[in-house]
């Protein structure tokens, strides 16, 4: 008596495949989350950025640090803000 030839795939291999499907989807899902938070942080942090530059470029043509006679390094603090740390850095002044 011959073997009836078994065709097609079974509910538990659909089953199977489903739920690989789903991991994929989910781990895509996150990973564009992600990307999307990363970007509005880093779009935030960008004025903030250009704040900084522009305040070190004021005090790097400012009067005091231009004119001066012996080289000097003064401290120049910038605030913490919502998307960017503290940072602390050197002006060099004088000739």
């Amino acid at each position: 008596m011959p073997c009836p030839a078994r065709r097609g795939e079974s509910l538990v291999e659909l089953i199977v495949a489903l739920v690989i499907l789903e991991i994929v989807g989910a781990a895509a899902l996150a990973a564009a989350l992600t990307v999307a938070r990363v970007n509005r942080h880093a779009a935030n942090g960008t004025a903030d950025d250009a704040a900084r530059w522009h305040d070190y470029r004021t005090a790097e043509s400012s009067s005091g640090c231009v004119d001066a006679v012996l080289p000097d390094s003064i401290p120049l603090r910038f605030l913490a803000t919502s998307d960017r740390p503290p940072l602390e850095t050197l002006l060099r002044c004088g000739r």
